[in-house]
């Protein structure tokens, strides 16, 4: 495994989106998250469902405020579930995870070792939420469906990216009133990745269709889309959904 899944998940299984080197272009950068992307044995998803469940009072207890687990549903590798949580002060990894606080140690050895054995393989990485170009509609309920589009920004393009997300993209989320996060990808995986997450209440609502097409017609999606050419390649396109039993 590409991390130790003894010391991730006494963590709380801290996820997320986090360091930043867009602090060499010119956006502001928000909160830092550490993300892990977990491939669970088919045959082991309700123990490892199960499992999680078990973890969630004892995070709250100790001290965590927040997770969201997200499983890959429709299209995307099956059995893959990402697990998202705020990264507050990298002291925090200095000292014990929530979950160390919380259980007895022979308590959570027996829940960890059980849990490994439910897993194929898990990596992490850090992000950060890139605020002047995402949309965030803070009083609004976040809606239960992802759609989460992975980019590789050629080296050297990421600020003209940045200045089309501006100028071309984000007025058109703004306009439709749908939520848009956009989150730079680095410790742990390739820092010339970016994902744009974008939100719907139901897979009805999303359509299928890419959000500009769907927003602007054909003809003007493919207008903007060719100022993005040799700035951005997509890497892939994943539908998921919200686990609530496994999110606070």
């Amino acid at each position: 495994m590409k991390t130790n899944l003894l010391r991730r998940y006494p963590s709380a299984l801290l996820l997320a989106l986090g360091v930043s080197t867009f602090c060499h272009a010119q956006t502001a950068a928000g909160p830092m998250s550490r993300l892990t992307i977990i491939h669970v044995k088919p045959d082991m998803v309700n123990e490892w469902r199960e499992l999680e469940k078990s973890y969630v009072p004892d995070l709250k207890k100790g001290g965590q405020k927040s997770r969201t687990v997200y499983q890959t549903y429709i299209f995307g590798n099956s059995y893959e579930y990402v697990i998202v949580a705020p990264i507050n002060n990298f002291a925090d990894f200095d000292g014990q995870s929530p979950v160390a606080k919380a259980l007895e140690p022979a308590t959570l050895l027996r829940r960890n070792t059980m849990l490994v054995k439910c897993i194929e393989s898990s990596t992490s990485f850090m992000s950060t939420r890139q605020l002047d170009i995402s949309n965030l509609i803070l009083n609004d309920a976040i809606p239960p469906i992802l759609v989460s589009v992975r980019y590789r920004i050629t080296p050297g393009k990421m600020q003209e990216f940045i200045n089309l997300m501006k100028s071309d993209i984000l007025p058109v989320y703004k306009k439709a009133g749908v939520r848009m996060i956009v989150a730079l990808r680095s410790v742990g995986t390739n820092p010339n990745d970016v994902t744009v997450g974008i939100y719907y209440k139901s897979f009805a609502d999303y359509g299928g269709q890419p959000f500009l097409t769907k927003q602007l017609g054909a003809e003007a999606a493919a207008k903007i889309n060719a100022k993005f050419f040799g700035v951005r390649t997509v890497i892939e396109v994943v539908t998921r959904r919200r686990v609530d039993e496994l999110s606070f």
